[in-house]
């Protein structure tokens, strides 16, 4: 059986592929083939347990790993350089936002959006204590990958329901939780399909969520969006793709609108295969095979995308230098550029000495930004300014 991807961006189908994942950050579950929800949590094969796996692993390596996963909006980034940081573009996100890692606060002042995949480039105000490198080579699969994210426990048990028998296939999305977690899984597939690439999301890899896993199997969730999946190279745990989606749309019988859940067999269930699942011809019933038919947790894939990260990291190192600040005598010009200022935090800020004369100021960065009412600090101006 050919499987499908659900996706957070509906795809065209194709003759090779059924495209359409559910995203992981709001409405759906993070996995392809089923591509899934957008994320929201790490959840584990073994436990319902909400505390399991919320402390960094034992392991110094992998605790590292666990350091390096920061708090951006409700879900999660992971430092790539000293300044910059990697997330899902499907999460969103501002200039002036906060993200925090190593338990201190940064605010994002630059935005560059990968055209090609689910990736963006956040820079921000100060240093990173420590970053990731960057898994550059094409062999993921069959390595192990940790998993990490931050959102839903898993949630009611999914039965399928025999004349004879109640047979367990997996977990239906849960509550939300916004605590941090970490698991294991194995790569297991690249998907690098055309029709991925012809609507912008890149190559991704996959990872089955199987019924007989590792110790600390996982699947991911709604808000685990952003996270870091991390493989094992030159003695360091490397980045290697952000979360992106997982599980689907199911139902156990014809009726119904369906639930999104993480299974580890969907054999005899049916699976939303379309962009809203209402119409009868959006469900395709899985035959229920002696083999577990497992769903799959995906991220978008790091080696694709690795020059285009380099190139744009080193043409901007300093992401204050995305910043142009201008000014006039008259609102309508001509504009100068301004070039004595600095970066304050707190409150985010251009600060400036004060002008001797009348002056109207306008600001320039990567992304949509405005400048706040001003606010007078001895001989200090300070210029606030936000992306919302």
């Amino acid at each position: 059986m050919m499987k499908t991807w659900t996706l957070g961006k509906v795809m065209k189908r194709s003759k090779e592929l059924s495209a359409h994942f559910r995203l992981l950050s709001g409405t759906v579950f993070l996995g392809i083939l089923i591509f899934p929800t957008h994320l929201m949590a790490v959840f584990f094969l073994a436990t319902e347990n909400p505390e399991h796996n919320t402390t960094p692993p034992a392991n110094a390596a992998e605790a590292r790993a666990w350091g390096l996963q920061g708090i951006w909006r409700t879900c999660q980034g992971t430092p790539i350089a000293p300044r910059w940081f990697l997330s899902a573009k499907h999460i969103g996100g501002a200039i002036g936002d906060p993200f925090t890692v190593h338990g201190k606060t940064h605010y994002a002042i630059a935005r560059i959006l990968d055209p090609d995949s689910d990736l963006v480039l956040w820079g921000v105000t100060e240093s990173f204590q420590d970053h990731a490198a960057l898994f550059r080579e094409g062999d993921e699969i069959g390595k192990r990958m940790l998993v990490f994210g931050r959102g839903e426990v898993r949630g009611r048990p999914v039965f399928l329901k025999t004349d004879t028998i109640q047979e367990l296939k997996g977990w239906k999305r849960g509550s939300g939780q916004a605590m941090m977690r970490w698991g294991e899984n194995i790569v297991t597939e690249i998907a690098d399909d055309p029709v991925l690439i012809q609507e912008g999301l890149g190559h991704m890899i996959g990872a089955e969520f199987n019924r007989e896993g590792l110790p600390d199997e996982a699947g991911l969730g709604p808000c685990d969006s952003g996270g870091g999946m991390f493989l094992w190279q030159d003695n360091e745990w490397k980045l290697a793709a952000i979360n992106y989606a997982a599980g689907g749309r199911y139902k156990t019988t014809q009726q119904g609108n369906g639930f999104d859940a993480v299974l580890f067999d969907e054999g005899g269930l049916f699976a939303c295969r379309d962009e809203n699942c209402r119409a009868e011809d959006s469900w395709e019933f899985i035959e229920d095979d002696e083999v577990d038919q497992p769903g799959s947790i995906w991220g978008t894939r790091i080696q694709y995308r690795s020059s285009w990260i380099e190139e744009n990291i080193a043409a901007m190192p300093d992401p204050e230098t995305s910043i142009i600040l201008e000014s006039a005598q008259e609102p309508t010009g001509p504009f100068e550029a301004e070039t004595a200022w600095s970066l304050s935090q707190i409150p985010l800020a251009l600060e400036i000495r004060v002008p001797e004369s009348r002056r109207f100021y306008r600001m320039k960065t990567t992304d949509r930004v405005r400048l706040l009412a001003p606010i007078l600090s001895d001989d200090k101006l300070l210029l606030p300014f936000s992306g919302r």
